[in-house]
């Protein structure tokens, strides 16, 4: 398989890769308007933490793609993402309004996995390639040799994105929208896109 599965000593690299590679996420722009100046890596490395302890976390040989899965069972729970180190601190570095809005996200996107995702599933969270590493087919490589290990149950493959630039990548690799959601009011344009792919025979 063209992939490595990562464990904790990885969480330095694999954050940069993380912060480098989604540094244009929506996601950003949304906390940032009521959180200026925000830092994001500590909250990769707790994503990080989070893909390791409940799921798999798997690079590119080369070190340019990352890839995290969970079993669709695995919900964000107040005490697993106190384990992963995700909520300490939050607050304190988004501001109130900053935490709020990083919540309105959670649940919007937590609503749509719940209405469109098939039961059982396996859940891709992140797919992100380093800026450097685009074009080259680093992203689709990777993707495909993990869909391939996390289809051996023959479960369908549910991933969102709040990127509209992504359909297309996602769609060629078999994947089909399935549903969509707005994210806030306040932010009208922002949007997540719910894809599932089902296990080919």
């Amino acid at each position: 398989m063209p992939a490595q599965r990562l464990n904790v000593a990885d969480l330095a690299w694999a954050t940069e890769l993380l912060e480098a590679a989604l540094a244009d996420y929506p996601l950003w722009a949304y906390l940032r308007a009521v959180a200026p100046g925000l830092s994001v890596a500590w909250l990769l490395r707790g994503l990080l933490r989070f893909g390791l302890r409940y799921g798999a976390v798997y690079a590119s040989p080369e070190r340019t793609a990352l890839a995290l899965w969970l079993p669709g069972r695995v919900r964000a729970t107040l005490g697993r993402l106190l384990r992963a180190g995700l909520l300490p601190g939050a607050a304190w570095r988004l501001g109130i309004a900053g935490y709020q809005r990083l919540q309105t996200w959670l649940m919007a996107t937590g609503w749509l996995h719940q209405h469109s995702a098939p039961l059982p599933h396996q859940r891709l969270l992140v797919l992100a390639v380093h800026p450097a590493a685009r074009g080259r087919g680093v992203g689709r490589r990777l993707l495909l040799a993990t869909l391939a290990a996390r289809q051996a149950t023959r479960q369908p493959c549910y991933t969102a994105t709040a990127e509209a630039a992504q359909l297309p990548f996602f769609q060629r690799l078999g994947f089909r929208v399935v549903g969509h959601c707005p994210v806030d009011a306040a932010a009208p344009t922002l949007m997540d896109w719910a894809l599932v792919r089902y296990a080919t025979t």
